[in-house]
C-alpha cells in the first residue's frame, strides 16, 4: 500500500495517509479543521454543495482530478486563487502542502500601496 505525506501548512501538522484516501475525513480523523469558524456548522458534510471545506494546495497533481460536481463548485471561488480543492471531493495520490482556510478575498492586499507599486493619485478638476 502506497502511503502518502500531507502536511497542513497553517496547523504544522504532517500526516501519512494511504493513497486514495479522502482529504476531508484525513483531516478530521487527525484533529486538523477544514472548515473555517462555523463552517463546520453550516457544512453539507461532504457532499460537495456548501465548498466551506475549501482548501488550498502547492500541487493539484497530487490529488485526484475534480469531480463535475466540485468543477461547479470551484468555479464561484476567485480565478485568481490558484489550486483550490474542495477537501471532500478530493482523494490523496500523491504528498501534499494543503491550506486549510485560504484567504479566499485578498482584495486590500493586492492594491498597489500594499505591494509597494506607485499609486495613481487623484486629483479634483481645477476650477474654471
Amino acid at each position: 500500500m502506497t502511503m502518502h505525506r500531507v502536511h497542513f501548512r497553517n496547523e504544522n501538522v504532517t500526516i501519512h495517509v494511504p493513497e486514495g484516501s479522502n482529504l476531508r475525513q484525513a483531516c478530521m480523523e487527525h484533529g486538523v479543521d477544514p472548515y473555517p469558524a462555523l463552517g463546520g456548522l453550516l457544512s453539507c458534510r461532504g457532499k460537495g454543495l456548501c465548498g466551506t471545506c475549501v482548501v488550498q494546495v502547492d500541487d493539484d497533481a497530487a490529488l485526484s482530478t475534480p469531480d463535475a460536481r466540485e468543477a461547479k463548485r470551484l468555479k464561484g471561488f476567485p480565478s485568481s486563487l490558484e489550486n483550490l480543492r474542495l477537501s471532500c471531493r478530493c482523494q490523496v495520490v500523491g504528498d501534499v502542502i494543503v491550506v486549510t482556510d485560504p484567504d479566499l478575498e485578498p482584495a486590500w492586499k493586492t492594491h498597489g500601496f500594499y505591494s509597494g507599486e506607485p499609486v495613481r493619485s487623484w486629483k479634483l478638476p481645477e476650477d474654471a
